[in-house]
C-alpha cells in the first residue's frame, strides 16, 4: 500500500464520515444505502476555472481511488459529478485511510464503560454525600451513553482515547473522599503536569452538572473540594468562635472575619448569641448586609465538605435558633438552598426569595434562559412531591417556594440579590 495524497485521504474520510452517520452503520437501514459526495462540496474551487490545479488534483485522486477499487464516480464534461464509496470495500477504505473503524472504537468504549460502571457501583469509597453524588452522576452518564452508542454515536465528552482516560482519572479521584486540594497540586498528582487538569476541568464539570444535581456548573469541582485558590468562610454579627481555649467574639469587631478551610478544621465550637443565623450567597450582599442582632455567614459561593462540617457544628451548638438562606431568586439560588438543607440537615428557611420581592424589584429582574426554564421546571416537580409528603412548617415552606417558582415561569423573571436595597 502506497501512501495516500491529501486529496485521496480527504475523499475517503468524507465518505466514511457519511457511512458512520447512516442507518446502515447503525444496522437500522430498511433499504440498501449508498454513500457519495460531490467534489465541489469537499474541495472549494473545484469548479472554478481559475483553480485548475484543484480540478486536476481531485480528478487524479478520484482516479487513483477507483484504480484501488475503493470508489466509483460519475462525470460530465471532464468534471466529476459524484464520488461513490464501494460498499464491499469499506473495510479496505478504513485501512487505506489509516483510520480505526468507528464500530471497533464503539466496541472498545462499550467495554471500557462497563468496567467503569462496575468500579463506580461496587468499588468507590462513597464515604460522604458529595462523593456519592459524583458516583451517582457518573453511573447516570454511563447508562445514557449506552443508548447513545446503540445509535452509532460516540459518548458525550469523548474526543480521543488518551484525553477520555484522563477525564476518567479525575472522575475516579472525585468519587473518593479526600481533603481540600488545589487544582495545580492535583494536576501534578494525577497527570504529572500542573496545567493539564485545567484543560480537562470543563468536561468534567459539564458531565457532573448535566447528570448530577449540582447548583452551578462552574462550582462543581469546588464543591468537590478541588479549588484554584484558598476558599474562605466569612462571618459577622453576634457569633463567638472558639479554638480550644481561645475565643473570638466576632460581634465585638467593627467588620467581618474570614476563615480558610484549614482554619475551619481547628474550630472546636461556635455560639450564636442571637435568635437567627443567615447564610448569604453573594459577597457584595454579605458586605452590605446589616446583621442587626443576628449572625451572618458567606460561604464563598459554594459549600464543600469542610464548610458543611462547619455548618453542622454550628447547628449542633445552636439548635434553638432560626436558620435562613438569602440568595439569588433564580434556579441556581434555589439549588444552593436545596443543597444546604440536604447536605447539612439544617432546617434552613428562605429569606428575601419570594414573590413579594420579585414584584417589589420588578424593574431589576432579568428574563429566564432556556436552561433556567428547564431547571425551574425540575425544581417545581421536586417541590410538588415534597408538598404532598410534608406537613406542618415543611409543607408551608414547600408551598411558598412553589408559588415563587411558578411565578418566575409565568412572568419569565429572575432576580440577583444585589438588586435588593
Amino acid at each position: 500500500m502506497t501512501g495516500l495524497t491529501k486529496e485521496e485521504k480527504r475523499i475517503l474520510n468524507t465518505l466514511l464520515d457519511k457511512y458512520e452517520r447512516s442507518a446502515t452503520f447503525r444496522g437500522q437501514a430498511a433499504v440498501k444505502q449508498s454513500f457519495s459526495v460531490k467534489p465541489e462540496d469537499v474541495f472549494e474551487g473545484y469548479k472554478d476555472d481559475a483553480r485548475y490545479d484543484i480540478f486536476v488534483a481531485v480528478n487524479e485522486a478520484a482516479a487513483q481511488l477507483r484504480k484501488r477499487a475503493l470508489v466509483e464516480f460519475t462525470e460530465r464534461n471532464s468534471y466529476i459529478t459524484k464520488i461513490i464509496l464501494k460498499s464491499e470495500s469499506i473495510a479496505e477504505a478504513y485501512k487505506e485511510a489509516g483510520r480505526v473503524p468507528k464500530q471497533k472504537t464503539l466496541e472498545q468504549l462499550a467495554d471500557f464503560l462497563r468496567e467503569k460502571q462496575l468500579l463506580f457501583e461496587t468499588g468507590v469509597n462513597a464515604l460522604d454525600d458529595m462523593t456519592l453524588d459524583v458516583s451517582e452522576s457518573v453511573i447516570a452518564y454511563i447508562k445514557a451513553q449506552k443508548e447513545r452508542m446503540s445509535e452509532g454515536k460516540l459518548p458525550e465528552y469523548y474526543s480521543e482515547e488518551e484525553e477520555y482516560e484522563d477525564m476518567w482519572r479525575l472522575l475516579e479521584f472525585l468519587s473518593c473522599e479526600h481533603e481540600e486540594v488545589y487544582c495545580r497540586d492535583l494536576s501534578v498528582r494525577l497527570y504529572r503536569d500542573s496545567k493539564k487538569l485545567e484543560a480537562i476541568k470543563p468536561k468534567v464539570e459539564s458531565l457532573l452538572f448535566k447528570y448530577g444535581d449540582f447548583p452551578e456548573k462552574e462550582m462543581v469541582l469546588a464543591e468537590c473540594s478541588v479549588i484554584s485558590t484558598p476558599s474562605y468562610v466569612m462571618c459577622k454579627g453576634d457569633i463567638i468562635i472558639r479554638f480550644g481555649e481561645q475565643e473570638l467574639d466576632v460581634g465585638k469587631l467593627r467588620g467581618d472575619v474570614a476563615f480558610s478551610g484549614k482554619t475551619l478544621e481547628d474550630i472546636t465550637s461556635v455560639s450564636v448569641c442571637s435568635d437567627m443565623l443567615v447564610t448569604v450567597e453573594n459577597l457584595t450582599t454579605f458586605h452590605r448586609y446589616d446583621p442587626g442582632s443576628g449572625a451572618v455567614l458567606y460561604l464563598g459561593g459554594f459549600h464543600n465538605r469542610t464548610k458543611r462540617d462547619f455548618l453542622k457544628m454550628i447547628y449542633e451548638n445552636n439548635k434553638g435558633i432560626k436558620y435562613y438562606h438569602f440568595g439569588d431568586i433564580d434556579a441556581g439560588g434555589f439549588y444552593i438552598y436545596e443543597h444546604l438543607k440536604a447536605r447539612t440537615g439544617i432546617p434552613f428557611e428562605l429569606m428575601n426569595m419570594d414573590v413579594s420581592i420579585l414584584e417589589k424589584y420588578s424593574e431589576y429582574t432579568k428574563k429566564l434562559t432556556a436552561n433556567d426554564v428547564s431547571r425551574i421546571k425540575k425544581l417545581i416537580e421536586r417541590y410538588e412531591q415534597a408538598a404532598l409528603g410534608a406537613d406542618g412548617e415543611e409543607k408551608k415552606i414547600a408551598e411558598r417556594t412553589l408559588m415563587t417558582l411558578r411565578y418566575m415561569l409565568e412572568h419569565n423573571v429572575k432576580l440577583e440579590q444585589e438588586a435588593l436595597e
